[in-house]
């Protein structure tokens, strides 16, 4: 149906686009949150 998004970043955060309408997908880490560990990214629920 649509494109695969690729991640952005900006001072806001992370956030994917929809490239049918341009809306913006707030995402925000979910963990785990060592060091050495590789993110979670997760929508909010607001």
């Amino acid at each position: 149906m649509f494109a695969a998004a690729e991640p952005d970043i900006d001072e806001a955060g992370c956030f994917f686009r929809c490239p049918g309408c341009d809306h913006r997908n707030k995402l925000i880490n979910v963990g785990p949150y060592g060091d050495e560990d590789p993110i979670t990214l997760g929508q909010p629920d607001d």
